[in-house]
């Protein structure tokens, strides 16, 4: 193989993917789509609400902190104002103007906890279940300060440690690791889509118009295949590199924790499937065009690639489903032409550890290297040849007989 001739070869590859429409505006859109998904449910979901808690002016500081912890034990914030007294409660709540509050809390007599409307009894809203823990909060100050019991004694006595929670199985991943591993699964299935059926459609197009025996005569065809699949797949690096930092100034800018809930660790393990996974089929999809003898032939001999490919995405969407992965993705997980899509999605529904993970990568560079010889030994015997479409098969006994006659003819050695 000659190093030359593959840079050769991958940089005309790169300056003829760079040259077409297509590829600027597939990288526009995957960039607007990308950025869309990380700030659009951000700015959805706001951030968390600040409700005013109206608390009688005479209370202590106890009851006033244990109003505080309340709210905040829901995922609010709270801003504490003084009131008088119940006059005073109802005005404000009734009020729209600066001085209204949500919720008032009147320490005369036993206390009461005051609200504009009544909450349904199954209510899950969040104003409700602030309420509700205010309500008990105060209820044990009071009984607390009313005890004369030393305060450390009773907060150990009204929260005291939890029991530890065992467990069988561990936890499934988080819902930011689902996200990345379905995520890379799209992207995954686009590249190989886009750039996969670029380089199958560019050999036809190239034997087609005969182009391919100018460049035959000056490069190998092994060097051709290989100069192919080196320049898209750095077209892919390109485009994923560009996902990704799309991903990360999109996070930052919006202050998204999806980069936190998903680990930097789950994104680049996406990232190096994806370019294996490219690798594997960028060969194999090379090698099938020169199998094509004009455009017509391409659907039918990219079918045997289409249909692992088609099959792998949507398993994908069935395993995150559930809390279980099924059966079939646990084998996709390790056929290589399937594992760039559900292994790691079977790794964050949690059906999967770093050592198997491992060997599946392993086993799909395995394949790497194999489907990288059967596709030089197809592109070598068949880029030259037209007319009618070949079969891979076909193309592999022709090779297989004619060693063997040549072996058979060869003099015997004395």
């Amino acid at each position: 193989m000659s190093v030359n001739a593959v840079k050769l070869v991958a940089a005309r590859e790169v300056r003829e993917q760079l040259r077409g429409r297509a590829l600027w505006i597939s990288t526009a859109l995957s960039v607007i789509a990308v950025a869309l998904l990380v700030i659009v449910p951000k700015a959805l979901a706001g951030g968390p609400p600040t409700y005013h808690v109206g608390v009688t002016a005479s209370a202590s500081g106890d009851v006033k902190a244990a109003v505080a912890d309340a709210v905040e034990s829901t995922g609010a914030k709270v801003t504490i104002v003084s009131i008088a007294g119940r006059d005073d409660a109802e005005a404000e709540l009734r009020s729209g103007d600066s001085r209204h509050i949500d919720i008032a809390v009147l320490t005369a007599g036993v206390g009461t906890v005051l609200v504009d409307r009544a909450f349904s009894p199954d209510s899950t809203a969040r104003k409700s279940l602030a309420a509700r823990a205010i309500a008990r909060a105060v209820s044990v100050a009071n009984a607390i300060e009313a005890s004369g019991v030393p305060d450390s004694t009773a907060r150990a006595l009204t929260n005291p440690a939890p029991l530890p929670i065992d467990h069988l199985r561990p936890a499934p991943a988080s819902s930011g690791q689902r996200g990345v591993a379905l995520a890379g699964a799209i992207v995954f299935y686009i590249l190989v889509l886009r750039y996969g059926f670029g380089l199958l459609m560019g050999v036809v197009q190239e034997k087609a118009t005969r182009v391919i025996e100018v460049i035959v005569s000056a490069v190998r065809p092994v060097d051709l295949l290989t100069g192919k699949v080196v320049g898209s797949t750095a077209m892919v690096l390109s485009q994923a590199a560009i996902i990704v930092a799309t991903v990360l100034i999109s996070a930052r800018a919006v202050g998204s924790d999806v980069i936190a809930a998903a680990g930097a660790g789950a994104i680049g393990v996406a990232f190096v499937w994806v370019v294996i996974g490219f690798l594997l089929y960028a060969a194999l999809f090379t090698a099938a065009g020169s199998l094509a003898s004009k455009a017509e032939d391409a659907q039918s001999v990219s079918l045997p690639l289409q249909i692992p490919l088609f099959v792998g995405y949507f398993a994908s969407f069935t395993a995150l489903g559930g809390d279980t992965p099924n059966t079939l993705v646990r084998v996709l997980a390790y056929i290589p032409f399937t594992a760039p899509m559900n292994m790691p999605v079977l790794a964050a529904t949690g059906g999967a550890t770093s050592w198997q993970v491992g060997l599946s990568m392993a086993i799909t560079v395995a394949a790497i290297v194999i489907a990288v010889r059967v596709a030089a030994v197809l592109f070598n015997r068949s880029i030259l040849r037209t007319g009618r479409r070949l079969k891979a098969r076909d193309v592999l006994r022709e090779g297989r007989r004619a060693s063997q006659a040549t072996n058979a003819a060869a003099p015997p050695l004395a």
